[in-house]
């Protein structure tokens, strides 16, 4: 008696093949971007939250230039900076710093601007790059 070899089914590649490729095609035509933006915490007022007594909230501008910091727009050196924040810091330490900086600051620029920041405890910083 003759014994048959069991003949193994070819399974066709080229198709699953192509199915691979028009799933890869599909998922990359369908990628949205992450945006960057949707991650940074925003604190937003509940409504009716708005108390009597509460005025504008409080604003310190510092501008960071190359190699020179500006207080409201007046040029100033960072002992007087310092100063200035020392007296202003004590008083309201819930005041916000808008720190701009300038595309052609220095980093270490930006870093002198925010230790000043963090020295006095003002912790609402908010940082954002200006064209100059």
């Amino acid at each position: 008696m003759r014994t048959r070899k069991s003949e193994a089914l070819a399974v066709p590649m080229s198709s699953m093949i192509d199915i691979v490729f028009l799933l890869l095609i599909y998922f990359i035509v369908t990628m949205e971007d992450e945006i960057p933006e949707a991650h940074l915490s925003i604190n937003l007022p509940s409504p009716g939250s708005k108390k009597e007594n509460d005025s504008q909230p409080k604003l310190l501008e510092l501008q960071v230039y190359k190699n020179e910091l500006r207080l409201r727009g007046k040029l100033m050196s960072y002992e007087e900076i310092d100063s200035f924040f020392k007296r202003f810091g004590g008083m309201d330490k819930d005041t916000t710093v808008m720190v701009q900086v300038s595309q052609h600051a220095r980093a270490q620029d930006l870093v002198t601007a925010l230790d000043l920041c963090r020295k006095h405890g003002f912790n609402n910083l908010n940082v954002l790059s200006i064209n100059d």
